[in-house]
């Protein structure tokens, strides 16, 4: 009989909210140094979803709540055709729920979040990466900052890790303020500008602040808009920039599908606010709203909110309705954008030497046109924005801060070409 596994708590959201102007399909791409070799690509493809069968899933339409099984077809890797994160047609993938691209020297997964978050695609591009030096004849070493290639998929590997650490304490009442919001004039599309740095010399920066890099370019960012939106106001909203967080550290768990919490962090800019000031209160904020218990309220929300919608009878399309309510209201509101940081990827020195970057790209959406993604390998840091609005306004004047204020030099590159 086929393997099937239930959606998670996060991955019954994507599926409720995802639509054409919000795709949930987020990217996390490896540069290389050499031109892909797409034969080669495949054979690490077919390798990668044996080892890890869990991402080898199709979704299955149940009248309850969707599922996910097993998937016999074959993935095959494709030349980039279309814009990064677009939504994935299952005609396109024989029913799978990522994609994997090459253009050139970069070979790009893209998933559809029900399936996994960050960390979870992470351990998937990185065996790619891998299989794919391997079958190059790459003299490359398996260690320990890979997953377990050489074992058979461990069980803990599909594990709904948000169920297994809910606990019966009652949610806190708490009410989240609005933010800001960025609005712009959509385009069909998405445009991404990269800027690649030295992640030594930001780290250097960030602790010279006694804060965090996620803590620093989330202050960048928020002085940013404040300049280009708000400054001459008369209402000056308050700036609030979502950040995921891997729960796997205080929640120990080795699962590979979504097990993430999202805390939002920002304050009210006014003209008189030093950048200081916004870095001082960010990096509070986000000491604060990452503790244990904090992290714990956000797990026993999601999965109790959805225990109640899950009343068992309520037909699927009068959830996925409540579902996207929630979101648009409560989430969507709650946020200017997303910045999500996957940290700097451990990888074998062997690989290393074959990889100039990696990028890590988040679909914007029609309430956050704007959102944004780090990743480092080595000493490159990418920091990558993804908008679905003309205007660039705050992406240029985040990195001219950047550049201008802290002396970075940035390598600026995107996939615009009008």
């Amino acid at each position: 009989m086929d393997e099937w596994y239930k959606l998670d708590n996060a991955g019954k959201m994507f599926r409720a909210v995802s639509e054409q102007s919000n795709s949930s399909v987020f990217r996390i791409a490896a540069v290389m140094k050499k031109t892909v070799q797409p034969d080669k690509l495949q054979l690490a493809l077919d390798d990668v979803l044996r080892r890890l069968p869990m991402f080898a899933v199709k979704l299955s339409k149940g009248v309850f709540w969707d599922f996910l099984v097993e998937n016999n077809e074959k993935l095959y890797v494709q030349p980039e055709r279309q814009y990064p994160c677009a939504p994935i047609d299952p005609l396109e993938t024989n029913g799978f729920l990522l994609r994997v691209i090459y253009y050139k020297k970069r070979i790009s997964v893209e998933f559809f979040h029900s399936v996994t978050d960050g960390t979870g695609a992470l351990e998937f591009v990185k065996a790619l990466v891998y299989y794919y030096l391997e079958h190059l004849g790459e003299d490359i070493e398996y260690e320990s900052a890979l997953i377990d290639l050489e074992n058979e998929p461990s069980f803990y590997e599909s594990d709904d890790s948000y169920q297994n650490y809910v606990t019966d304490e009652k949610p806190g009442k708490f009410k989240e303020n609005s933010s800001y919001q960025i609005r712009g004039g959509a385009i069909d599309q998405t445009i991404v500008i990269h800027g690649k740095m030295s992640a030594e010399k930001v780290h250097q920066i960030a602790k010279k602040y006694g804060t965090t890099i996620t803590a620093f370019i989330t202050a960048v960012l928020i002085a940013a808009i404040y300049k280009e939106r708000l400054k001459y106001r008369a209402y000056q909203e308050e700036i609030k920039i979502a950040i995921p967080v891997n729960l796997r550290k205080p929640f120990p768990s080795n699962t590979l599908r979504n097990f993430f919490g999202v805390v939002n962090i920002g304050m009210a800019v006014k003209e008189t606010t030093t950048l200081e000031e916004i870095i001082a209160e960010i990096s509070k904020q986000l000491r604060e709203k990452v503790q244990k218990d904090n992290l714990q309220q956000s797990i026993n929300d999601r999965v109790k909110w959805q225990t109640r919608l899950a009343a068992r009878f309520i037909p699927l399309p009068i959830k996925h309705h409540a579902m996207r309510y929630g979101y648009r209201s409560f989430s969507e509101r709650t946020k200017a954008m997303t910045m999500t940081n996957v940290g700097k990827v451990p990888l074998p020195e062997s690989m290393k030497s074959h990889i100039s970057h990696m990028e890590m790209i988040l679909y914007p959406t029609k309430k956050s046109p704007i959102n944004g993604g780090m990743i480092a390998v080595g000493d490159e840091l990418v920091i990558t924005f993804a908008r679905m609005i003309k205007e660039a306004d705050i992406i240029r004047t985040f990195f001219k801060e950047l550049s201008k204020t802290y002396n970075l030099e940035i390598e600026v590159y995107s996939n615009d070409s009008r």
